[in-house]
């Protein structure tokens, strides 16, 4: 990879890599993936226009799109996932995940799909090349640039491997739906359980009859009745009969999966915010100790010290990066003369390692928080789904109705026999405040989102200052002292103390506020939590007895 100046209008992007139909370009410390996608696909860049109103955790982030005059292409500059693809994790595995992992993975998947079908939209390439990852592990669902692409060159290996993600209903009528995504998903789930694909041969030609009426293949033993009926759910061959994915959400093996990813992401972000406080702890000891102590080994010797203890302060959050800093701040210590000295300091300001460390913490929360809310109300709307249905499903002396049952689509009790399990806790749940909560859930996030804004400008002002008025009063503390020795013999040099105004405690401030308004919506969030109801089969084969078939 080399840096060039990018052919994208703003001149503040440089291209890092380029090929035939996307550009990896940085502006400033982002670095952003640009596609570029034919103007005579009207469609796909319509439908990207709608995308790029759309915010959320679950789905790459469209941030802008524009064309050049005198040229048949539309650029679409989207946020780069630095944590891969699915398709490159299930190729790294050494054996199958847990289930656990697989039904969060699949949970994120579905609430990306839910998201964008309820917009009208359809994907048309969902495969795990198109989901990727955030550096903090959460699912993105991407690949939208292939919307309403022309046919399939089913001559390539890249399109046959693309074809084992198509629906029957694809090859036999030439129609693509919701549903058809739905199916998608199915081969996804296989593939993810068993690093195989759902159907294989050696030709297209041999592929296309297997997935229009071949027998789908089921999942290993070791795997839960449930997950199996669901695999079984969403490949049926006509579509009619394929769940939603909001129907797949409804299922109690997703409300417990998302109230458990609910619990576990918020008992990390209180360790990340105790990281936090550790953070501002560090740089008050540094403001208290190495700015003052090193003075006595001059101007650049104390410039050398705040950035080699800044640096070390920082390294947990970097994974042991910082310790470059911290050589750069020796090197300060070293090198003598106030000039190099500043240069060293601006460079690794330019370079950001500290910065971007920090920054990274406020990206993680803000990112795991806003997942967090869509899971609560992915719940919520999962229980009032099913509230509302159940009343229906059951006769006046309360049998289950099995036609109403299909009738309503109702799918979340099958495989576990759960039906019996799930009116009993949709009777006992106080649904309203549910509901209540996850609205009151989005309010909290804006509240977070107000509070992470604020600290993300306190650290760049921060690295700024640092070596600005930091250094400036330290030199005009030194300064006023080499101007007593002068002017004084040295018996009678009094003892002073120079008064640094510093912007180390200005951010300390910062940092120890933002800490204690993240708590309280941490607070708030693991409340929310705490009252979403759990249901474990007591008695699994008692539930698989009671099972709607």
């Amino acid at each position: 990879m080399g840096n060039k100046q990018s052919k994208i209008p703003d001149k503040d992007y440089v291209i890092m890599e380029e090929g035939e139909n996307f550009i990896l370009a940085k502006k400033g410390e982002e670095t952003f993936l640009v596609k570029k996608i034919p103007q005579t696909q009207s469609l796909a860049i319509s439908d990207i226009e709608i995308l790029k109103t759309t915010s959320h955790p679950h789905i790459v982030d469209c941030k802008n799109s524009f064309t050049y005059e005198n040229e048949n292409m539309t650029y679409v500059v989207m946020e780069y996932c630095q944590g891969g693809n699915l398709a490159k994790e299930i190729q790294e595995m050494k054996e199958p995940p847990q289930e656990s992992e697989i039904l969060s993975r699949m949970a994120e998947i579905c609430i990306a799909l839910r998201t964008v079908h309820a917009k009208g939209l359809l994907h048309k390439d969902l495969t795990p090349e198109n989901i990727f990852f955030t550096e903090f592990g959460l699912v993105r669902l991407g690949g939208f640039e292939a919307f309403h692409q022309e046919g399939v060159n089913t001559s390539s290996a890249n399109s046959k491997q693309k074809l084992n993600y198509l629906a029957p209903e694809v090859f036999t009528v030439g129609t693509y739906d919701a549903k058809s995504d739905i199916w998608s998903v199915g081969c996804i789930l296989y593939e993810l359980c068993t690093k195989k694909s759902l159907f294989s041969a050696e030709t297209a030609v041999k592929l296309i009859p297997k997935i229009i009426s071949g027998a789908c293949p089921t999942l290993p033993e070791h795997f839960s009745p449930a997950l199996c009926e669901l695999l079984n759910d969403v490949l049926q061959k006509d579509p009619e009969t394929r769940p939603t994915a909001s129907e797949i959400l409804a299922h109690p093996i997703f409300i417990s999966c998302l109230k458990e990813k609910c619990k576990t992401t918020v008992e990390d972000l209180y360790t990340k915010l105790n990281n936090l406080r550790t953070l501002a702890d560090g740089l008050e000891n540094v403001h208290e100790g190495t700015t003052i102590g090193s003075l006595t080994g001059g101007v650049i010797g104390a410039v050398g010290g705040i950035t080699s203890i800044v640096g070390l302060i920082l390294a947990p959050f970097t994974l042991g990066a910082s310790l470059i800093v911290t050589g750069v701040g020796v090197g300060v210590g070293v090198l003598g003369g106030v000039t190099a000295g500043a240069s060293n300091i601006t460079k690794m300001v330019n370079e950001s390692s500290d910065r971007k460390a920090v920054h990274n913490i406020i990206k993680e929360f803000e990112q795991k928080i806003n997942a967090v809310v869509i899971w609560i109300r992915e719940i919520s709307d999962s229980l009032q789904t099913l509230s509302n249905q159940f009343p229906q499903a059951s006769d006046t002396d309360g049998n289950f109705n099995t036609e109403n049952l299909t009738r309503l689509g109702l799918r979340a009790g099958r495989g576990i026999g759960g039906i019996a399990e799930l009116l009993r806790l949709i009777q006992v749940v106080n649904i309203g405040k549910i509901a209540a909560q996850a609205s009151r859930a989005v309010r909290v996030a804006e509240a977070a989102t107000g509070v992470l804004s604020g600290l993300f400008i306190a650290v760049d002002i921060f690295f700024i200052a640092m070596d600005a008025k930091e250094i400036h009063n330290i030199k005009q503390a030194r300064a006023a002292n080499q101007g007593l020795e002068e002017s004084e013999p040295p018996d009678k040099l009094p003892l002073q103390k120079p008064e640094v105004k510093s912007e180390i405690m200005r951010f300390v401030k910062s940092v120890r506020e933002a800490a204690d308004n993240l708590k309280e919506v941490l607070d708030e969030l693991e409340g929310m939590i705490s009252s979403i109801p759990s249901f474990q089969a007591e008695n699994e084969q008692e539930w698989q007895n009671m099972e709607l078939m």
